[in-house]
């Protein structure tokens, strides 16, 4: 390979250097910029998972013929070197999710004590049961097929009205919801739902563990 090629496939394949930077800063990171810090990672990563779905080509396939080669139907130097940034990232996100979930505790702990406390400054009793909300402010505009929302019996159209302890008075730009999903993976959260006038009560439960990409498998938009 020539030298002029072999530097391009370099910077095709090589991690973006501002996102290696911002990695190697994370643990300095407020939960924000972790959330922000997460959607860049898991685009790089479909972005390399992308190269190789086109190359025909898992993270496990095979690069050498039965008889020892190197395969010459897929570029195994590139695909070798996407398949160890990968690996790189995956221990990234791992930790990333790590310290979210630190700080997601943390988070809503705080939320907790400031409701308690603006019960108790109305003069009202903190350990009342909890308001159950009814507005609806988001709507789901997307199902996957076989994801963790449609085994949750969730449909397009409905009308979301809370998510866990998330609802119309604290999702702030949905941006809450992805805290709760990330802190709730592989645990059921209860979902209230408006659908056709009626409210519904179902249970999902985030996880990687499909076919698809994200915890959901749903798109969710704000009213």
């Amino acid at each position: 390979m020539e030298e002029k090629e072999l530097s391009e496939l370099l910077a095709n394949v090589k991690i973006d250097p501002s996102l290696t930077s911002r990695i190697s800063q994370m643990d300095e990171f407020k939960l924000p910029e972790l959330m922000v810090l997460k959607t860049d990672v898991e685009a790089q990563l479909e972005a390399y998972f992308s190269v190789l779905e086109e190359q025909g080509i898992g993270m496990d396939s095979p690069l050498v013929t039965p008889d020892g080669y190197p395969r010459s139907d897929v570029d195994v130097l590139q695909i070798t070197m996407i398949r160890k940034n990968v690996n790189m990232l995956k221990n990234d996100l791992n930790r990333l999710l790590q310290k979210s979930h630190v700080l997601l505790n943390q988070h809503f702990d705080n939320m907790n004590v400031q409701t308690r406390q603006r019960t108790s400054d109305n003069g009202g009793d903190s350990d009342d049961r909890p308001i159950q909300y009814t507005i609806p402010f988001a709507f789901i505009s997307e199902v996957v097929p076989g994801s963790p929302s449609d085994k949750a019996d969730i449909q397009v159209d409905d009308k979301l009205i809370s998510i866990g302890s998330i609802h119309a008075a604290n999702h702030s730009k949905l941006q809450n919801i992805q805290m709760a999903v990330i802190k709730n993976e592989d645990k059921p959260l209860p979902v209230r739902l408006l659908r056709d006038g009626q409210i519904l009560t179902t249970s999902l439960t985030p996880s990687r563990d499909w076919d698809g990409r994200g915890l959901l498998g749903c798109r969710i938009q704000e009213v």
